[in-house]
């Protein structure tokens, strides 16, 4: 079954930004390490041609710059950026390995919306959203609405189960 989660705290994105960072190796223990050894919860990880993302608890975000940045200072990485004031949405379950499309259903109607997702991550039956603060609430109210009628995740079990899904789950 698909599940949701709003993780209400802000989020920041730490952005450490290389020319060769796809290629380096051991890019992610040499930043993870330093924010591992001071006990900084890591809530995502992101990583594109040119640059590693790292999604912490925005309390903790100028303690963490300070640490990465001296971890930048003794590479070829040129900079550190961060991003404050994100929230983050999880969605769970085995649906999104096995329905095509389900994705595209998830975030089509959010465009509709004009509400841009900041970044994605994911890793097979799981999926990180991360928007920004004041969009976050309301994509969650929406999804939560939204994701077993309109989708259709249910549609297997109500044919198991019959009625007694339409009881917890009444039609809109």
């Amino acid at each position: 079954m698909l599940t949701i989660k709003h993780y209400r705290r802000p989020i920041a994105a730490i952005s450490i930004t290389g020319e060769r960072s796809r290629i380096t190796p051991s890019v992610l223990g040499k930043f993870l390490k330093p924010l591992a050894d001071k006990k900084i919860q890591i809530y995502a990880i992101s990583t594109g041609e040119k640059e590693v993302i790292i999604f912490i608890d925005e309390a903790e975000s100028d303690k963490a710059i300070l640490y990465l940045t001296e971890e930048a200072a003794e590479s070829s990485f040129e900079s550190i950026a961060v991003r404050r004031g994100l929230g983050m949405i999880s969605v769970n379950g085995p649906e999104l390995v096995t329905t095509p499309g389900l994705l595209n259903k998830l975030t089509a109607p959010l465009a509709k919306q004009r509400i841009n997702i900041v970044a994605v991550t994911s890793a097979f039956d799981s999926i990180i959203f991360f928007f920004d603060t004041k969009d976050a609430e309301k994509v969650f109210r929406f999804w939560e609405n939204y994701v077993p009628e309109k989708i259709g995740i249910f549609r297997k079990a109500r044919e198991k189960f019959g009625g007694i899904l339409r009881t917890i789950i009444p039609k809109r």
